[in-house]
């Protein structure tokens, strides 16, 4: 499979998909889309058809507002460094020597190992609190 990022997007088609990862899981209408983008509803659809074709979206059909529509459901997925801000290997002293063939590994660092722990604590830390808080609504 080609990877999407590798596809040229114009800015048109690149605001789009912002606007879709921002919808992650339920994707937008079609009609929605093009009234955020300020673009007519021909447009609209050919952008959605451009980024189906380069497999970012999805389109689903769906009856809505009395009218069958498409949903575009994104494909990809939001990258974020997120999850390894803070890995102590990025100012580790011993990086040079660190791999495979090195006299250090990333399999018995006891810094990586530290971070990982701390990192999952916090991880499950966050979980806890947001099943808490749904369990109150």
């Amino acid at each position: 499979m080609v990877l999407p990022m590798l596809k040229k997007l114009t800015k048109l088609e690149e605001r789009a998909i912002r606007l879709l990862l921002k919808h992650q899981e339920k994707g937008l209408l079609q009609s929605e889309l093009w009234h955020k983008l300020g673009v007519t509803s021909r447009e609209g659809s050919r952008i959605a058809i451009k980024l189906e074709k380069k497999g970012m979206v999805k389109r689903v059909k769906e009856f809505a507002k009395d009218r069958w529509t498409r949903r575009l459901v994104p494909l990809i997925k939001q990258v974020t460094l997120e999850p390894v801000r803070g890995i102590p290997c990025l100012s580790c002293p011993y990086n040079q020597l660190c791999g495979r063939e090195g006299s250090m590994s990333p399999n018995t660092c006891l810094r990586l190992e530290e971070w990982l722990l701390e990192s999952y604590r916090t991880h499950l830390e966050i979980e806890a609190k947001a099943v808490a808080r749904r369990r109150r609504r």
